[in-house]
């Protein structure tokens, strides 16, 4: 069976869809069978950052609404990654009637049948996060932030909401690791700002942009950091052992960090 992943945040603007692009494709890169779902109901986004805003692709709520529809739902891309994209209308309504027990069995199904499922939610959680916080099966709730006070305090705050806050882990992102400086926070204190065990840290990029208007993740281009910090945390996913800088700067200047 494989890992059921959420990826969320109270804040928006602290890049979970570039993440979960990057991290699909890295574990896609590392012979993982890796379903992307993009959970940010009726507005969307993860399509874009996978390069697969001209695809139609069933959504998460089709095969929660039609069973039958699932076994020829999965498609893979040339990245290897398979997608469910977020319907483009969507109502809350079209939640009042789920059952949980209805939603705990799309998750088994899809649990069993990739390596990891991804789940990029919007900030704050969205309409679906109560369904996931009550899903037995969810294995990781990764909390995104950057080192900047505001995403600080809205990790802390989103993981002392989690029902299961055993579960969480931290993903410290756009981090300056060439001009530490530029950083408001080290990583030892963001650690115990949050009071949250760090799972990896992602440097910054300036490409970001430029990347997931091209459609392409960040892991994808060989000139950037990310790939190897991304590759990283798929690793530890995994339950291997990897430095939390490893590949992305010397060891003599980690120490800096912490």
């Amino acid at each position: 069976m494989g890992q059921i992943i959420v990826v969320t945040s109270l804040k928006g603007g602290v890049g979970k869809t570039v993440f979960s692009a990057s991290l699909a494709y890295a574990m896609a890169r590392l012979g993982k069978r890796v379903l992307a779902v993009d959970m940010d109901l009726g507005t969307g986004g993860l399509d874009i950052a996978l390069g697969r805003e001209d695809s139609v692709l069933p959504t998460f709520l089709d095969l929660l609404n039609d069973p039958a529809s699932r076994k020829d739902a999965f498609v893979s891309g040339d990245d290897g990654v398979y997608f469910l994209s977020a319907p483009v209308f969507f109502n809350e309504m079209a939640l009042e009637n789920v059952e949980q027990r209805d939603f705990d069995a799309l998750i088994a199904y899809v649990k069993d049948r990739f390596d990891a499922v991804i789940f990029d939610m919007p900030a704050g959680g969205g309409a679906a996060f109560r369904f996931l916080e009550d899903c037995p099966l969810v294995d990781q709730t990764l909390l995104v932030t950057t080192s900047a006070p505001t995403a600080i305090r809205a990790a802390e705050r989103c993981a002392m909401r989690l029902k299961s806050p055993e579960k969480a882990k931290l993903l410290l992102n756009s981090f300056h690791v060439s001009r530490p400086g530029d950083n408001p926070f080290r990583v030892v204190e963001v650690i115990m700002r949050t009071s949250v065990p760090i799972l990896g840290v992602i440097p910054f990029d300036e490409g970001a942009e430029r990347s997931l208007a091209k459609g392409v993740p960040l892991a994808a281009n060989k000139k950037s950091l990310v790939g190897n910090a991304a590759a990283n945390v798929a690793l530890r996913l995994m339950g291997e052992t990897v430095p939390l800088f490893s590949g992305v700067m010397p060891k003599r200047k980690r120490i800096r960090f912490y």
